[in-house]
């Protein structure tokens, strides 16, 4: 009997289905719908997870730079500026006759009227769209074409619809891309003579210049890298060939995010997405190797103060990439067992931006190459309290301008909520500082030097007590055997 309750079953499987339809909409399934994203896709809104803890990291606050927060109503008053750079950097060009102005800006029109399909692609979330209506009520006319599709093609996630408004899209791609030309070639000439633009509306305005340069790293607030670099090459090269080129007018803007020693972009080959991944590039170029994504991962590390209470010691490593933390190795002997050297943190108000940005980039675009994850996360270790701050602070290896140590602390605890690592490069770097905190012999040795040589005075007392002690003895064993 039992043998049979599996075909029995089948049949009446069978008959109610004949009795059940399913019809499918012939939208249900968009044709362009993918399971995977686009590898030019570069460009993102910072994940909604992320932007609980702060979402006015990732808000421009002066200006507006691609799609994402055109027409913000606070940022309106840049677009004024805009235009006045546009003005500018045409004249600078070819001239500053009409003829010539006119002709300047047909040669970048047509340059994005040709990209800006790709343009379009570099850019995720679809949210081109929702500002369509106010690109149009701030352009009227029709012109760019050149770059316009490949600059569509970094915006992630096809959520941007431009087929009617693509002329708006090419001026908003023109306005925003020459404000950056020639705000980096006036930020250039002002290093080399610092009263040619002190009447200038940005140049001659430190706070302005500030908050400019801090909404240009924003993820959000981007235009693709590629078509700047052509853009200016077609633009510049033909008319002012002793200028430099854009890759090193970028470098010399966002150059207080490198070392002064270190040139990480003419040491080799790289190709920015972005001003965001230009920045992560300057201060991750030199990271550790990342492990493998089955080996052992570390959950824990102990403290700065914990670590330090057995011995070990944290120094400064100037002039170097901030990833480049080193410790002692059995095959090396460039570093001492027991030190940590780290390359110095300065924090200021600009900091949690910063890395908050450079986070939200990795999350979205580099899969398992979190370099600046992990070093926040390896930083949230080491920071726990105020003491773990003070430490550093006293072994150089975080410069704070905050003024409050408790204020530094909070901002590293709180940067890696909602990040998510796999692996970490300093998985082996975590394992041996815990291992060597573990070691009772460390953790003794370091207690009495702690204890009896806190300072010269303390050692100096314990020598001579030592010698003391060591006379006694040896007077009591000789008075003994006599």
């Amino acid at each position: 009997m039992g043998e049979n309750e599996p075909s029995n079953s089948s049949n009446h499987i069978e008959k109610t289905c004949k009795h059940i339809s399913i019809e499918i909409p012939g939208d249900l399934f968009p044709k362009d719908l993918e399971t995977t994203f686009r590898r030019e896709e570069c460009i993102y809104k910072a994940p909604a997870a992320l932007c609980d803890s702060n979402r006015a990291c990732y808000t421009p606050r002066v200006i507006s730079i691609g799609p994402f927060h055109h027409g913000n109503e606070k940022l309106m008053p840049m677009e004024i500026q805009k235009q006045r750079y546009l003005k500018e950097f045409c004249k600078r060009l070819r001239g500053e006759t009409k003829e010539q102005v006119q002709e300047s800006l047909n040669v970048l029109l047509s340059t994005i009227e040709d990209e800006k399909d790709e343009i379009k692609r570099r850019y995720a979330d679809n949210t081109i769209e929702d500002e369509k209506d106010e690109i149009k009520r701030r352009y009227a006319d029709n012109t760019i074409e050149d770059e316009k599709d490949e600059i569509k093609r970094r915006y992630a996630d096809n959520t941007f619809e431009f087929s009617s408004d693509d002329d708006q899209f090419v001026k908003m791609i023109l306005f925003d891309a020459v404000f950056i030309f020639e705000l980096f070639l006036k930020n250039e000439e002002d290093m080399r003579d610092n009263k040619r633009y002190q009447d200038d509306f940005i140049i001659g305005k430190p706070w302005l210049r500030a908050a400019i340069q801090r909404d240009l790293i924003l993820l959000e607030n981007q235009l693709p890298f590629f078509f700047l670099k052509k853009l200016y090459r077609l633009a510049i090269e033909e008319t002012k060939p002793t200028y430099r080129s854009f890759l090193d007018l970028s470098c010399h803007y966002f150059e207080k995010y490198g070392t002064n020693k270190t040139k990480p972009y003419e040491t080799k080959p790289y190709k920015p997405l972005h001003f965001t991944d230009l920045v992560r590039h300057f201060l991750s170029f030199k990271h550790p190797e990342l492990e493998s994504p089955d080996g052992k991962q570390v959950k824990n590390l102990y403290s700065a103060t914990m670590l330090h209470q057995a011995g070990i010691k944290f120094k400064a490593l100037p002039d170097k990439c901030l990833l480049d933390i080193r410790a002692w190795k059995e095959t090396e002997k460039t570093v001492k067992k027991g030190e940590l050297h780290m390359p110095p943190l300065e924090i200021d108000n600009s900091t949690e931006c910063l890395f908050r940005n450079l986070m939200a980039l990795e999350q979205c675009h580099y899969p398992r190459e979190e370099f600046i994850c992990h070093y926040v996360k390896l930083l949230d270790f080491l920071v726990d309290v105020e003491k773990d701050v003070d430490l550093l602070i006293e072994n150089k290896v975080i410069v704070s301008r905050l003024g409050d140590s408790k204020a530094v602390a909070e901002l590293i605890n709180k940067l890696c909520l909602e990040i998510v690592e796999v692996t970490s490069g300093y998985d082996a770097l975590s394992q041996l500082l815990n291992d060597y905190y573990e070691s009772s012999w460390n953790k003794n040795k370091a207690y009495l030097v702690s204890v009896y040589f806190h300072n010269v005075w303390i050692g100096t007392g314990t020598v001579i007590g030592l010698i003391i002690l060591a006379i006694t003895v040896a007077r009591f064993i000789l008075f003994f055997f006599r």
